[in-house]
């Protein structure tokens, strides 16, 4: 069975970039806010892995990432993908428990690699 991953990005067209490289080795779920994502959580559908990205309509960023350890209420591994590179938000994002940090535009190989370090 796929390893099942929960992205998050406001962003059609990275969605679907997204998409097309994870496809064939993942199951993906595609959400395009906070709301989206976390009725997924409810339902729910446990992903074995996120990837999300910050700046998005709705709960954002920190806050977003909060929650969806709270309802999770395990250690899944989530990949935040943003193009705000700043020391303190990465600082603060670890903190709360995420996995990784990779900035936008991301390089595909190297998303890959840390999923498949995370999950496989």
């Amino acid at each position: 069975m796929k390893n099942r991953i929960l992205l998050i990005d406001d962003d059609i067209i990275y969605r679907k970039i997204i998409q097309k490289l994870l496809c064939s080795q993942y199951k993906l779920f595609l959400a395009q806010d906070s709301t989206e994502a976390l009725s997924f959580i409810d339902n729910g559908d446990m992903p074995d892995l996120v990837i999300a990205d910050l700046n998005m309509p709705g709960i954002e960023g920190a806050e977003l990432i909060e929650i969806i350890r709270q309802k999770l209420n395990i250690k899944i591994p989530i990949i935040v993908i943003s193009g705000m590179d700043h020391d303190y938000l990465k600082k603060e994002l670890f903190q709360i428990g995420i996995s990784e940090f990779l900035l936008k535009p991301v390089d595909r190989i190297m998303l890959k690699e840390k999923i498949a370090d995370l999950i496989d």
